[in-house]
């Protein structure tokens, strides 16, 4: 799974998780459980559920250009599900810890905004960048930003994409 997968997971389990409050474990369960995994392919797949392990590889590619975006640039790493699952599900529970400190982040940079007036699936995405920005040291700036727009330009409204950049530059700008 590609770092960019990852982020689109930990994206929708945050949203689910922030829009009902319910206990994350049984979220991050029920979503998994709505994502066959092919061993074969070594991808989510829509479509009927496969056996649900494989063996970790690593594939080293430092050279290639036929990458999405610099995350999934230098190494691509593909681990088992259940090795993606454990990642994703600590990132998750990680955010979800430093959601207070994030959020005193958001409000102190949202010049016009009150916090409660921003969208959902923005805040979502902003929370997630924040993290990847200030919280998790495998992730450059630049990448968290431009993946955040990303994520904005796919589950955002129009305009979702610029605020989240004008945010996230803000607040980029104001801690530095």
């Amino acid at each position: 799974m590609t770092f960019k997968e990852k982020r689109d997971h930990k994206f929708k389990i945050l949203f689910m998780y922030y829009a009902t409050k319910d206990d994350i474990d049984s979220i991050i369960s029920k979503y998994f459980d709505n994502y066959p995994y092919d061993d074969e392919e070594n991808q989510y797949i829509n479509g009927k559920s496969s056996s649900h392990t494989n063996v970790a590889s690593v594939i080293l590619n430092e050279e290639s250009d036929s990458y999405d975006n610099e995350s999934d640039k230098a190494i691509k790493i593909t681990l088992s599900e259940e090795d993606n699952i454990i990642d994703i599900k600590n990132k998750i529970k990680d955010i979800i810890s430093k959601t207070d400190i994030i959020d005193e982040m958001i409000k102190e940079n949202l010049v016009t905004w009150d916090i409660n007036r921003v969208g959902k699936s923005e805040i979502t995405i902003i929370r997630l960048a924040i993290y990847e920005m200030y919280f998790d040291a495998g992730i450059e700036l630049a990448v968290a930003i431009n993946e955040a727009v990303e994520l904005a330009k796919a589950y955002g409204d129009d305009k979702a994409s610029k605020f989240v950049n004008g945010v996230l530059a803000t607040i980029h700008k104001n801690r530095k």
